[in-house]
């Protein structure tokens, strides 16, 4: 329960990816992603129930056998590279009986979050008044929007259109959405059919327990950080 409402997990996973093939299954520190999400969720005694959203027979069975299967596949038009997360959670409320409280999205590719993690967004939420939605974040570290140049008619121009000689220290910090939580009041995920709506709270994370494996680069820094100790897996720290 959070903030006495029932609290449901739901894990997407679809059997085709274009960026990793097959990553929803990929082994890390001897478990798959999957099997490493659903314990995560199962960890977490404010979790009422979790449940697993799958086109795929081979990670339906995974589900099943933690206990944590949605009743049935994910139907067909919702098993695409262009179907939402938020129809694809509309579609399990109906056909699961989800009731009215809270939803939390856990992808499963965003590994090096921690039980810890998932405990820090609950409390972050049950000390908050009002939330309806919770974001995980992390601090971008790339080059600043306002110091990206765009070419026009052969010429440089500032893509923002303003000042961008001003130093980095002196430019507002900004954050990255890193994939490891998404909680949302589920009857305003029904009504807004999205995941940030207006006047999200933010939950940050530090960027060394926020990578996301979206392209096989990112999986080859991943393992790399993991194999240097730079980055560590959760069952691995002491």
């Amino acid at each position: 329960m959070l903030k006495g409402r029932p609290l449901t997990a739901i894990i997407p996973v679809r059997g085709g990816s274009k960026g990793i093939p097959g990553k929803n299954m990929y082994m890390l520190g001897g478990m798959s992603l999957l099997e490493r999400t659903i314990r995560l969720a199962l960890g977490c005694p404010r979790i009422d129930r979790t449940l697993v959203s799958t086109d795929a027979p081979e990670m339906h069975a995974v589900a099943e056998r933690f206990g944590v299967a949605a009743p049935g596949l994910r139907p067909a038009h919702l098993a695409t590279a262009s179907a939402g997360s938020a129809d694809v959670v509309a579609q399990l409320v109906e056909s699961a009986g989800i009731p009215a409280g809270w939803i939390l999205l856990l992808q499963v590719t965003t590994p090096l979050r921690t039980r810890g993690d998932l405990e820090g967004l609950l409390d972050t939420c049950e000390r908050t008044d009002p939330v309806a939605a919770m974001v995980s974040l992390c601090p971008y570290e790339g080059p600043h929007p306002q110091k990206m140049q765009v070419i026009a008619d052969g010429r440089v121009a500032s893509y923002l259109g303003g000042e961008s000689g001003r130093p980095r220290q002196e430019l507002p910090d900004l954050y990255a959405l890193n994939g490891a939580f998404y909680l949302i009041d589920r009857d305003l995920l029904l009504r807004d059919r999205k995941f940030i709506p207006a006047g999200t709270v933010p939950f940050v994370m530090p960027a060394e327990r926020s990578a996301n494996l979206d392209t096989p680069l990112d999986l080859q820094i991943l393992e790399a950080m993991l194999e240097t100790g730079r980055w560590r897996l959760e069952d691995e720290e002491t």
